[in-house]
């Protein structure tokens, strides 16, 4: 019997994965349907779980690649971004030599009769909803603690705070690119976009959609350049807040709440 290896293979940014053959498949979907309803049902997915993977994909990518597209005909849909074309187009590329490497590699497996061993390294992956990757705009070092001033794309300027300790062992600097990342939990929504706290970090947008649970609920806003945060709240605070899909609101984040990672 031959022996022949197989496998998948990622893109990834930094211990984020970012393209993989589910994900392209889900884009090629919405790219033929328009509609992320019908992908999500074509790849046998939940309509939450596309989303997810497509929020996933624009908040890593340096351009957004799925857009929603407003008006028309049949009351609007979701399209691909020129950059998301692109991407698939260098992923089927990138596909076809991984095939032909495998391809080669079972051929030289002919040693102890085919018995090899594999290592894998190990991968860790962040739990955290929030992921976005923001540049170092200025360093304000403290007698314990460090603020670290971080800006996403041309969004306002938000802050981090950790300790020194952390600032020296991450060899931060004004300029380079970390992510910024914190739990669903940690974001707070106001419906007030007038409304300022002073602890908070502040983030303008407009409700992308909205996810019940059994007892809580999920909202995902949408920042102005397409990227996303998603906030988790009980069904009681939603149905106080009144939050509704397409509804300007206010994300709120402490600074303390942020963890920075780098790559």
């Amino acid at each position: 019997m031959d022996n022949t290896l197989e496998g998948r293979f990622w893109i990834s940014k930094s211990q984020n994965s970012f393209l993989g053959k589910g994900r392209i498949e889900l884009l090629q979907f919405i790219e033929e349907t328009g509609s992320i309803t019908k992908a999500a049902k074509m790849m046998k997915m939940s309509y939450k779980a596309a989303w997810d993977a497509v929020d996933t994909m624009n908040n890593l990518s340096e351009r957004p690649l799925v857009k929603r597209v407003k008006g028309g005909k049949g009351g609007g849909g979701t399209e691909l971004t020129p950059y998301a074309k692109e991407l698939i187009t260098t992923y089927k590329v990138l596909q076809e030599e991984h095939h032909n490497f495998l391809k080669n590699l079972s051929k030289r497996l002919e040693e102890n009769n085919g018995h090899f061993r594999l290592l894998e390294s190990l991968n860790v992956r962040i739990s955290a909803r929030n992921q976005l990757i923001v540049k170092v705009v200025e360093i304000q070092k403290g007698a314990v603690e460090s603020e670290i001033f971080l800006q996403h794309h041309d969004e306002e300027i938000f802050m981090a705070i950790i300790t020194n300790d952390s600032l020296e062992t991450m060899d931060l600097k004004v300029g380079i690119e970390v992510y910024a990342l914190f739990k669903a939990n940690a974001v707070v929504i106001s419906t007030d976009i007038n409304l300022k706290k002073s602890d908070r970090n502040r983030f303008i947008g407009r409700v992308n959609r909205i996810s019940r649970g059994n007892f809580d609920a999920e909202v995902v806003v949408e920042l102005r350049d397409g990227s996303t945060l998603c906030s988790t709240m009980s069904l009681d605070a939603l149905e106080e807040l009144k939050v509704q899909n397409d509804v300007e609101v206010l994300a709120f984040c402490k600074p303390n709440s942020i963890i920075i990672g780098i790559w």
